[in-house]
């Protein structure tokens, strides 16, 4: 799909705002309301919720009224129909609730008639930022009444964005672990578990934080050589180069080359992932890189990859293609005890716990409940 330069120019916009969001998370509101201006959204928010106990809360919100934010911490995270299926999606991959939920399904559930309907909200275009064992962090633009349901043009336009939130939430995420500790950035930098290079033009690292010192002293992860700095991994390297040969001006392009997370394996098969942020001119996060090398053109964070266990409810939902309205029994099934306590829970009728329970129990080859929850813990190992 050909965008007008009108378009291009305001998704430049949009991008400049995300990564401003790394050295000064007080920015997300407002771009949030720019990512809104640009998709057609009516609200917007990073939040995340966790399967194991039901807990979710709202980080960063535009459009969502705060006395709604604090009912969906204490009432609706687990009366929502997409819970906990949508926790399970890959990272970075976009989906609608109507995707998971048929919408029919979803308007007459209790969450869309106390929550989402009297704000006006109808259908939401979801992605993962991160996922854990049993949780995840996400990001979500809710389409309004008018709007209706998440269309394929909702679907482009974040799809264009996911990586660049992505990517700024994670990198945020390691310069905020110490920021509240020390006042400059090159301290924050220095003590990062991470591995920080900041890049010039030519790709030569023009700082690097002691823990990026410690891997090119290893030398099989990243190294410096005549052309700059390369990473070992021959197929990460091409994905390095091409991000830096890009104008930072031509974003459609790199928006479809680039990924969020570089994923790499060092000599004894250990995995590495890294994290490319290209720094727009004249944005206040460039100066301040800036400040801390003598030329800024991307910084570079490499870290060890972190091993995402999949939960016993997840890995049954891929074993046995369970639908998202099974897994949502599914996860009941296995915290509470009765029919009637998993229907209330869930806000749908005991004869449809016990329907899907019966295609539960066809699927996974059981004939009990204690069986079932068997077949999960034993799923997870």
């Amino acid at each position: 799909m050909r965008q007008s330069q009108a378009e291009l120019d305001g998704l430049s916009d949009v991008i400049g705002s995300i990564y401003e969001t790394v050295l000064d998370e007080t920015l997300w509101p407002q771009t949030l309301q720019m990512i809104c201006v640009y998709t057609g959204g009516q609200a917007s928010r990073i939040y995340w919720r966790d399967a194991s106990n039901g807990i979710g809360e709202t980080v960063y919100s535009w459009g969502i009224d705060p006395e709604f934010i604090r009912l969906y911490r204490e009432k609706f995270v687990t009366l929502n129909p997409t819970y906990p299926a949508s926790i399970f999606i890959k990272p970075g991959e976009v989906f609608a609730s109507s995707q998971l939920v048929a919408h029919d399904a979803f308007q007459t559930s209790r969450f869309f008639r106390e929550w989402a309907a009297p704000q006006g909200f109808f259908d939401a275009a979801i992605f993962n930022i991160q996922r854990y064992e049993a949780s995840a962090a996400a990001f979500t633009v809710i389409t309004g009444d008018q709007y209706g349901l998440v269309d394929e043009r909702l679907r482009i336009r974040l799809r264009r964005l996911a990586p660049h939130i992505q990517r700024a939430a994670l990198i945020r995420r390691e310069i905020g672990r110490q920021e509240k500790r020390v006042r400059s950035l090159e301290s924050a930098l220095n003590q990062v578990e991470a591995a920080v290079f900041i890049l010039g033009p030519d790709g030569v690292a023009t700082w690097t934080n002691q823990s990026a010192q410690t891997l090119l002293a290893r030398g099989d992860v990243v190294r410096e050589g005549v052309q700059g700095l390369g990473l070992v991994d021959p197929a990460a390297q091409r994905l390095l180069r091409d991000a830096l040969a890009g104008d930072v001006a031509e974003r459609e392009v790199l928006l479809h080359t680039y990924p969020a997370l570089i994923k790499m394996t060092d000599a004894e098969g250990t995995d590495w992932i890294a994290y490319l942020m290209l720094l727009e001119p004249n944005s206040s996060t460039k100066t301040a890189f800036e400040q801390v090398g003598r030329s800024a053109r991307a910084a570079l964070f490499i870290r060890r990859a972190e091993a995402v266990p999949s939960s016993g409810i997840e890995a049954c939902a891929v074993l046995y293609g369970l639908t998202p309205g099974e897994v949502r029994v599914l996860h009941a099934a296995v915290q509470t005890h009765t029919v009637a306590e998993m229907a209330l829970t869930l806000d749908i009728s005991p004869n449809t716990v016990k329907k899907h329970l019966q295609a539960i129990f066809a699927k996974m080859g059981v004939s009990r409940r204690a069986a079932m929850i068997r077949a999960v813990l034993a799923a997870r190992q």
